[in-house]
């Protein structure tokens, strides 16, 4: 009997070729988040969040110690600029430009206030840190309509900062005193919200001539 080489080879290839072994893969079913992964996130969510309300409040408090220090740079440039009116207007003599201490001339006090003193405003003189002074200074800032002097106005006041004015001589190289130049520092001491109490100076010079 002969055997038909050609068609058992063509079957042996079908054969090799539907049982090769091979199988259509099935896609696989998707993947969710397990409980573990889900707490995991929550936690950095979590710790993101606390972080960023941290920053937000330090970002407040700074600009808040930014405008406290605005304010307190402009009333000493306001204290020095009084003092140097007053000597060219002839206000007040340069004799009289000392602390209430200083008895240096003629055994008559200056007109400057000794230590620290609340932030009060300028009286009659013109002068802060005088006997005449009034009341405690008020910063008045726009409300929420943005104009300034109507009913909504927000008004801060000042208690919180005091200034010390100081008035010492001069002292030439040979040990006396010039009595025609005076040294003025001015020290302020402000509270904040956050922080310690903070301290700024100031310093310059006034002669007898304008």
């Amino acid at each position: 009997m002969a055997i038909d080489r050609s068609s058992t080879r063509g079957l042996a290839m079908a054969l090799t070729t539907e049982f090769d072994g091979r199988r259509p893969t099935r896609p696989s079913p998707a993947r969710g988040f397990s409980l573990v992964e889900v707490i995991v996130a929550m936690v950095i969510l979590v710790i993101g969040l606390v972080s960023l309300a941290a920053l937000f409040g330090q970002a407040i408090g700074t600009m808040q110690l930014v405008q406290e220090d605005l304010i307190v740079k402009q009333k000493a440039r306001e204290t020095l600029e009084s003092i140097y009116t007053a000597r060219n207007t002839q206000q007040v003599t340069f004799d009289m430009i000392r602390n209430v201490s200083d008895v240096s001339v003629g055994g008559i006090p200056g007109i400057f206030a000794d230590g620290f003193q609340p932030l009060r405003q300028p009286g009659g003189d013109g002068l802060a840190g005088t006997a005449d002074d009034g009341a405690v200074e008020e910063l008045v800032l726009p409300g929420p309509d943005g104009l300034l002097g109507t009913l909504d106005d927000d008004i801060r006041s000042l208690g919180t900062i005091e200034r010390e004015i100081v008035i010492q001589p001069i002292v030439r190289a040979d040990g006396t005193v010039n009595p025609d130049l005076r040294q003025i520092t001015i020290n302020f001491r402000y509270a904040v919200a956050q922080g310690p109490q903070r301290t700024y100076r100031v310093g310059s010079y006034i002669s007898r001539f304008r």
